[in-house]
């Protein structure tokens, strides 16, 4: 291409955009962009104007809390983004709401938007996540079906002082110590008593065996006893009518003979006569006493034969 093509091209476009800055179609820098029409290029950008970003700064800045969806239409001076939490939303739950739209400022004419509630948030998290979230914790532990068994067989109906229950169970700890210690001097005490038994328990051993020793002794005695006693009579013999002078031998006849080796007793008037002549296997015994015996005298004469 020749330069003088090239110029004649310049020329051409350097006419073409000076042409072009006189339409009403081209935005001019010197007009410093006040020949847009700046409500139609926002709704083609989607943007807010200064009025608007105002309004919802200033909004934002309102909250309310309410008790049900009565006392919220009861609201005034709402403006848009004006949140409003309601604690019971029909459902007896909780329920946050956002203000989009308003006509006169009221709960009753403002348009609302739920932006979240109670069951959204209790749904968000799922059982399993809560239990991992929770047992990932320091110093938590998982509980499961075992230690929900144990639970169950406590049945409390009131309610307990647990400082009190702490209280009487140090207390009761206390006295436990109290009564073991006691328990250990009274086993102790015991224990002596049992020994102390044990020696009387033996000494009272060795007295029966003394005793039985002595009942067979005493058996054998009264056996030996009755031997004899079965081997001999003693027998008692008055008589009246005797007659006799002073220190002479008076004669009785006896109605048995005399058994050996024992004593022959005869007893005048109820005295004990000391001079008395008896011979072993004879009848007939005599005595004698410093006076004279008399019809009317009692003599009685005991002997074994």
């Amino acid at each position: 291409m020749s330069e003088l093509l090239k110029i004649k091209q310049v020329d051409q476009l350097t006419q073409t955009l000076a042409q072009k800055a006189l339409d009403s179609e081209v935005v001019k820098k010197a007009n410093n962009l006040s020949d847009v029409n700046a409500i139609t290029a926002r709704a083609n950008l989607n943007l807010y104007s200064k009025t608007e970003v105002d309004n919802l700064v200033i909004g934002a800045r309102n909250a309310f809390n309410v008790a049900d969806i009565a006392a919220r239409a009861a609201l005034t001076g709402l403006k848009v983004t004006d949140r409003v939490f309601v604690n019971d939303d029909g459902d007896s739950k909780w329920a946050l709401y956002i203000v989009t739209a308003v006509t006169t400022g009221t709960g009753a004419t403002s348009t609302f938007k739920k932006i979240a509630d109670e069951d959204l948030f209790t749904n968000a998290l799922s059982a399993a996540a809560v239990k991992a979230a929770y047992e990932s914790n320091a110093d938590t532990f998982a509980f499961n079906g075992v230690y929900k068994g144990k639970l169950d067989k406590i049945t409390i109906a009131n309610n307990i002082d647990l400082d009190l229950v702490r209280t009487n169970a140090s207390n009761a700890l206390t006295n436990a110590a109290a009564a073991q210690s006691t328990a250990n001097t009274a086993n102790t005490a015991a224990g002596a008593a049992q020994t102390s038994a044990n020696n009387a328990n033996t000494a009272a051993s060795a007295a029966q065996t003394t005793a039985n020793n002595a009942a067979s002794a005493a058996a054998s005695a009264q056996a030996t006893a009755n031997a004899k006693e079965d081997a001999f009579i003693q027998v008692t013999e008055n008589f009246t009518g005797l007659t006799g002078a002073a220190n002479v031998d008076i004669p009785i006849t006896l109605g048995q003979t005399l058994k050996g080796g024992f004593a022959t007793m005869v007893y005048v008037n109820g005295l004990r006569v000391k001079t008395i002549n008896a011979t072993q296997g004879a009848n007939a015994i005599t005595f004698k006493v410093p006076y004279a015996i008399e019809t009317s005298d009692d003599i009685m004469v005991s002997y074994t034969y």
